[in-house]
């Protein structure tokens, strides 16, 4: 008896929609919504993860971390630059517990509090409820948000994760760009940082550890 392709796809895009959960309100907006849940959740491991999506999408390797730092983690969607992400483990020999997931730079997905990559500081602060702080630019850590202010944005999303987003710099405005750069904080709202127009540029889930 043959099995429709439908229904053998059936079990991975249930899995897919737990990973990448499209929100039915967004469903009009450019990419999936990422869900700190399913397969995806504080309870995670690499085996988990490997047999959820398959060893074609699913590989071990060093990626880029902080300072030059290289470091091992678990990659999902390795050659598809739009829906890579790359895993990080609170047990990293064991390859268990997740400790932080971090988006591909072409993964266009947005975080589960909606913060996208591409949107200005005035988006962002929309979402937040009011102004936040943010690192000066031009260094390792430069463009990350570093106090929500209490604002929406503050809170834990649905699973537990918490979401840290980090600002960049369009090429050409260097003039501008040193104004705003360094290792000190500057408020959202400043007119330094709207003169910049800074997008943020990157997301990532964490999930805190006791």
């Amino acid at each position: 008896m043959s099995i429709a392709p439908s229904r053998l796809l059936a079990p991975l895009l249930a899995l897919l929609a737990a990973a990448l959960a499209l929100d039915p309100a967004t469903a009009q907006s450019p990419g999936p919504i990422l869900s700190c849940a399913g397969p995806l959740a504080a309870d995670a491991s690499h085996a988990a993860v490997l047999a959820a999506f398959g060893e074609k999408n699913v590989v071990w390797r060093e990626v880029d971390g902080a300072e030059g730092e290289k470091i091992g983690a678990t990659v999902l969607f390795p050659d598809d630059p739009k829906r890579r992400i790359e895993l990080f483990w609170a047990d990293e020999e064991k390859r268990a517990g997740l400790s932080s997931a971090r988006p591909g730079r072409d993964n266009r997905a947005a975080a589960p509090n909606g913060v996208r990559p591409g949107m200005s500081v005035a988006e962002v602060e929309k979402l937040n409820g009011r102004s936040f702080r943010l690192s000066g630019f031009g260094w390792d850590y430069g463009g990350a948000v570093t106090d929500w202010k209490g604002g929406t944005l503050a809170k834990p999303a649905a699973g537990g994760c918490v979401v840290s987003v980090r600002f960049g710099l369009a090429e050409g405005t260097d003039v501008v760009a040193a104004r705003v750069a360094g290792d000190r904080d500057f408020a959202s709202n400043d007119p330094k940082i709207r003169a910049a127009k800074p997008f943020v540029e990157s997301i990532a889930l964490g999930w805190p550890r006791p």
